[in-house]
């Protein structure tokens, strides 16, 4: 299912100093947003030209022991961190819809874009709602939408409408719906992110860092833009507090290490991190 093979490559293996130096990410994102289709991850593949920021939050520590408040020390109460990264699997629609801020659903080749206002649609054009509810929508009467979305996206086979154009709730979504993508706008999606790092070096050991609430977007291209290279898709993101996230008691002896932001799970041998990984899925979308 995971792909955690990296080729020996003999420049690396010379170079002593280095030991880690492959991996990949993996984003699941949160049950509530429209890029949660049937507890499956988005695997954003191996990334490069990572950059990393860490703000801490300081509280200061004040005393009136010589007649004035003063402050005596500052105490670090949190650190944020923010950062960017590029990945090359760009045509990944998932990947690619994450990228956009928009996810549309694919029935049978006819795309089926987030709703907007003031827009204009022809009959039998599908939608599904800004706030995703499982279901999706065929335009029966064509015109174009008020600034308003309907009031209540119905979920009974009935009819909604916005402005002059009806649309009829066509069901739930199936499992395992393509998704495509019409970009909208760069926006923030919230979810866990898996950070997998593995070794290129025969019997060494992988690591995967765990971060339970981070936000992603879509954030320009990376490299690649010269005609020559393929382009990459840029992310930036921001790993939130973990707050009381727990690892699951399903990953065992991996007790990991708890850092800011997440887990650090360590020592992991090669072929060890398939399981992790499907426990950790499976706890986030418990």
């Amino acid at each position: 299912m995971y792909d955690l093979s990296k080729a020996q490559n003999p420049d690396v293996l010379k170079a002593t100093a280095v030991d880690l130096v492959g991996g990949y990410r993996l984003f699941l994102p949160e049950k509530t947003g429209p890029f949660f289709l049937a507890s499956k991850h988005i695997n954003l593949g191996h990334v490069r030209n990572p950059t990393e920021t860490y703000t801490p939050t300081e509280k200061p520590i004040e005393s009136a022991v010589t007649g004035l408040m003063r402050t005596i020390t500052k105490v670090t109460t949190k650190v944020e961190e923010t950062g960017a990264f590029e990945t090359a699997s760009v045509r990944d629609l998932r990947v690619r819809g994450l990228w956009a801020g928009s996810a549309v659903y694919q029935d049978g080749g006819v795309l089926a874009e987030t709703w907007t206002a003031n827009t204009d649609y022809a009959l039998n054009d599908l939608v599904v709602p800004p706030v995703a509810n499982g279901h999706y929508y065929k335009v029966t009467v064509a015109g174009t939408t008020s600034g308003s979305e309907p009031v209540s996206w119905k979920t009974d086979g009935t009819t909604n409408t916005s402005g002059t154009v009806t649309f009829t709730d066509q069901g739930a979504i199936p499992a395992g719906s393509g998704l495509i993508v019409i970009p909208r706008n760069h926006a923030s999606f919230s979810g866990m992110l898996i950070d997998v790092t593995t070794s290129a070096i025969t019997g060494a050991s992988n690591e995967i860092f765990v971060a339970p609430n981070i936000t992603l977007r879509g954030d320009g291209y990376g490299s690649g833009r010269d005609g020559q290279n393929e382009t990459t898709l840029k992310f930036a993101y921001t790993i939130l507090a973990a707050d009381d996230y727990q690892l699951p008691a399903s990953l065992g002896a991996f007790t990991g290490v708890k850092v800011s932001g997440g887990y650090d799970i360590l020592n992991i041998p090669n072929g060890g991190a398939d399981t992790i990984i499907d426990n950790l899925i499976a706890a986030y979308y418990a």
